[in-house]
């Protein structure tokens, strides 16, 4: 099921992921990591098949947060 193209007035205010934008969720594995002393992390699908050359994305760690936790 993919999302309908409607405008951005047409959008809930709280859409969810999944019925209103197509999204699909998936797991992630979260790795600490440290390059040229600062602290990073890298963001990897837990499924081996989702993971590819391009499938990954190292972010500063204060970018990262649970959005379970957030409701």
């Amino acid at each position: 099921m993919g999302a309908t193209p409607v405008g951005w007035w047409e959008v809930h205010q709280d859409p969810d992921p999944e019925g209103d934008l197509g999204y699909k969720l998936i797991d992630l594995d979260v790795i600490p990591t440290e390059t040229n002393g600062k602290s990073r992390v890298l963001v990897l699908p837990s499924d081996e098949e989702l993971l590819r050359e391009d499938a990954f994305i190292v972010a500063d760690e204060d970018s990262i947060c649970d959005l379970e936790t957030m409701v």
